[in-house]
Parts: C-alpha cells; structure tokens; sequence
C-alpha cells in the first residue's frame, strides 16, 4: 500500500501506510506502529489531538472512520 495522506480535523497532516504486517502512521514527526490502523493512527496523534480543539469523541469517530476505510483498501 502506498502512503496515505490526509488532515487531521485539528490541522496536522497525518501519514499512514500498510507494510509488512504492520500498519505504521506519522504525526507531527510522532511515529506509531500498531496491528491495525486505528492503533496507530491513535498512537501517532496522542492525546493531545483532544486539546486542541477536537472534542475526544468526536476525534475517536474520525479515527475509527479513517482506520476503517484504510483497512478495507489495504484488503
């Protein structure tokens, strides 16, 4: 899978690609790696994501959202 880039809805760019097994994202020079997308991608934003601006459930259904499609793309 070649990298897959969007925005964060607070503004940072956000990196995710599929390798190996692994699903690896890169936030704001935070990398993460996790089994699924959703983990990493929750791992390279922190909890920070929530401070700055993005209510916490709102952040988590654009996550889980995201994950999700990557994951069906990544087959």
């Amino acid at each position: 899978m070649e990298a897959w880039k969007t925005y964060t809805p607070d503004g940072r760019t956000l990196e995710v690609e599929y390798a190996d097994g692994e699903w690896i994202a890169l936030c704001s020079g935070k990398r993460a790696v996790g089994s699924n997308a959703r983990e990493a991608i929750s791992a390279a934003l922190g909890p920070e994501a929530a401070s700055i601006g993005t209510a916490e459930p709102a952040i988590q259904a654009w996550v889980e959202a995201h994950a999700a499609r990557l994951e069906a793309e990544a087959g």
